[in-house]
């Protein structure tokens, strides 16, 4: 089976920086809290779930000729885990090191197993870490992990099977996509040309942050993060309400008010950027572990200001749906192009593109809300962990969750930089603060 379109050039670059940082992300969750947790039980819980999801049976490595890289899958049936003791360790700091590094040299794309189980065990209770190379997982695996290891593990330890519902391989999907996908379009396909605009509007690259990160053209700086809770649950329920109102989703208020806040900022009448999208559309990858996205390249009209008056915050007015309907356009017209694979567009126009950053400006968005078992994640104590890297551009993860509306955003650590993506974080979140008009004569 062949590698993914996202799995090629993530492990073509892995192969080009083989000791460059690491890219994996993880999920972290509590089990059991107030009781002794049942080590062998999880062991069998992990050995349980790799069996059921063949992209974790499944690694890459070097041709024979060293040319490609292929893919191997090992038999469900031959897949064990034997568990070590990690030792003891008295801080919070030492304890969070060791895990750092286990994942920076466990979850690399060309080693096998390319993920990382890790349990910390307390008299009461434990916290459990799984973290994977981007080649094996995206956002939505790690909530099926939260749900599938828990509900396994609670199985194991009553002495019962898991009952999961029937799952398919993100290996067989790869091949799906390969069928799909077909062969490299050439220049005159009509979404290629579309493609070719956009990047063109972007320089001839791909979309950068609006405003100035301190940065030089082919300078990198460490990653710096920022994680911020916009709104609570109620007020997300509010601004959802909103967004709907003016004819658009959730989704679409989050790009209309990140229009906004880079309009207040300074930017440019059109902003944009890029947007990861989810491809699980049939319903057997609905619970499978993979890398279900794609790529839509948005462009947004931001152009016009919102009245003075109502300038502190998104009322409910014809001005805020002017701007959820131009996101929802933007969306719309982004989601047609993503029908052709950016790996394939870029191949088409050759000479035409140029990459002249590593980063690419994006803004991903998750509703983890319709995720089966999503309302115990907060019980549990699950959250998303990435790993830090190296950056030279500004990219935005939005997320609703039953708590509300939260933001992760990752900069260039650089003076610069850190303030235009502050405010811009600053911005956003005061643009979703939803004032409703007051009655007439009411003062």
């Amino acid at each position: 089976m062949p590698p993914s379109l996202n799995q090629r050039f993530h492990l073509e670059t892995e192969r080009r920086q083989e000791d460059g940082p690491r890219h994996w992300l993880a999920c972290a969750f509590d089990l059991e809290a107030g009781a002794a947790v049942d080590p062998e039980a999880l062991r069998k819980a992990f050995v349980f779930w790799v069996r059921r999801h063949e992209t974790l049976r499944s690694g890459f490595r070097p041709s024979p000729d060293g040319t490609a890289i292929e893919r191997f899958i090992l038999p469900a049936e031959d897949f064990d885990l034997e568990a070590r003791d990690g030792g003891a360790y008295a801080t919070t700091d030492a304890l969070r090191n060791r895990l750092s590094h286990r994942l920076d040299e466990a979850c690399r794309a060309l080693s096998w197993p390319s993920y990382l189980f890790a349990t910390v065990l307390r008299p009461s209770g434990a916290t459990v870490f799984c973290g994977f190379d981007h080649c094996n997982a995206d956002a939505y695996s790690l909530a099926i992990a939260v749900r599938e290891l828990g509900e396994s593990y609670r199985a194991f330890a009553s002495g019962t099977m898991p009952d999961l519902p029937a799952v398919g391989s993100y290996v067989d999907y790869c091949a799906h996509e390969q069928e799909a996908v077909g062969s490299p379009p050439d220049r005159d396909d009509p979404i290629v040309r579309r493609w070719a605009e956009f990047f063109a509007a972007c320089g001839g690259t791909t979309p950068t942050f609006p405003l100035d990160l301190g940065l030089a053209p082919g300078e990198r700086r460490p990653q710096g993060t920022d994680t911020r809770h916009l709104l609570d649950g109620p007020s997300a329920d509010e601004f959802e309400r909103v967004c709907e109102e003016a004819g658009g989703s959730l989704f679409s208020g989050v790009l209309a008010a990140a229009g906004l806040a880079a309009h207040r900022l300074g930017a440019g009448d059109e902003l944009r950027l890029c947007v990861p999208m989810h491809t699980r559309h049939d319903e057997r990858w609905t619970n499978a572990v993979g890398w279900f996205t794609t790529v839509a390249p948005v462009t947004l009209d931001i152009s016009g200001a919102i009245p003075a008056k109502e300038a502190g915050g998104i009322p409910c007015s014809d001005a805020f749906a002017t701007r959820v309907h131009a996101a929802r356009a933007g969306f719309r017209a982004a989601r047609d192009l993503a029908q052709r694979p950016v790996a394939h567009v870029l191949a088409a126009l050759g000479e035409e593109f140029t990459r002249t950053r590593d980063d690419v400006f994006m803004l991903s968005f998750v509703d983890y809300r319709p995720v089966p078992g999503s309302e115990h994640h907060a019980a549990a104590n699950a959250h998303h962990l990435s790993a830090v890297t190296m950056a030279d551009d500004a990219q935005f993860w939005v997320t609703r969750t039953h708590e509300g509306l939260f933001l992760r955003s990752r900069y260039p650590d650089d003076p610069v930089a850190e303030n235009a993506v502050l405010s811009f974080a600053d911005a956003l979140a005061a643009a979703m603060a939803i004032r409703v008009p007051e009655p007439s004569g009411v003062r």
